[in-house]
């Protein structure tokens, strides 16, 4: 397995206006965007990392890693808001090493 290497910085911020219509946008979450993506003929979409997502909650709540992974399966990873429900990227990291 290979372990995923997210960048350190973001390259520069999502605005808002470059979006379709009814992109769906999670409140005070933008330090897990690690970009757009979408499918063939569909709209542009935001992209999280679930890891930084999940980062982000312990941090601003100050959770431990199983409340802030708990938090994020029941209220964020199982969000559907309709076509302009974001993707969450699941990394796959090495536990080997």
């Amino acid at each position: 397995m290979i372990a995923v290497h997210l960048p350190e910085k973001r390259v520069s911020p999502i605005d808002d206006e470059d979006l379709p219509e009814g992109t769906v946008r999670f409140e005070g979450l933008d330090d897990a965007i690690i970009g757009v993506g979408s499918q063939h003929s569909k709209p542009l979409k935001i992209v999280y990392s679930a890891t930084l997502i999940i980062e982000e909650l312990m941090k601003r709540e100050g959770w431990s890693f199983d409340d802030a992974q708990e938090y994020f399966d029941f209220n964020i990873g199982c969000l559907w808001a309709g076509d302009g429900t974001p993707i969450i990227v699941y990394e796959a990291f090495d536990i080997n090493g």
